[in-house]
């Protein structure tokens, strides 16, 4: 009787397998985005935000939907594109900073991502955030259109 469970079982599972239950890698590019350089004063009162570790900033006009900044650590931000990975042309396909602080979320699709890296924590994505390049110099952060993850 258990035997007989057992392959059952087993059998159940290399049909799930095989049948098409797998993970689709499939999806568009997210596209390209091309802005010069931006350049936040923190000493300004409109960046207090981002003088605190956790801290989130977004400017809304730039990238492809708008970019969100999140200070990791003093001199360490981080610069993610709004525009979610996956399924990256549908309409609704945006990023925003979770009402906890703690972590990304796209409410159309359902994924989340973490800040550490802009790594899929849930749902369906499969790809990081696009991540562009940042750094600073005194108390002026810079944020390029280079990509730090090929995306």
């Amino acid at each position: 009787m258990v035997r007989k469970f057992l392959a059952t079982t087993l059998i159940f599972f290399n049909v799930m397998l095989w049948s098409g239950c797998e993970r689709d890698l499939t999806d568009d590019p997210i596209p390209d985005a091309f802005f010069q350089d931006i350049r936040l004063d923190l000493s300004f009162p409109e960046y207090v935000r981002l003088r605190t570790d956790g801290g989130t900033y977004l400017i809304p006009d730039k990238g492809i939907r708008g970019i969100i900044v999140y200070r990791k650590s003093s001199g360490n931000f981080l610069a993610y594109e709004k525009n979610c990975s996956y399924h990256p042309n549908d309409a609704c396909a945006n990023v925003e900073v979770d009402s906890s602080n703690l972590f990304l979320t796209d409410f159309c699709c359902g994924s989340t991502f973490s800040f550490d890296e802009g790594l899929p924590t849930g749902g369906p994505a499969w790809r990081p955030l696009r991540r562009y390049r940042t750094y600073m110099t005194g108390f002026v952060l810079t944020i390029t259109a280079e990509s730090l993850n090929g995306m």
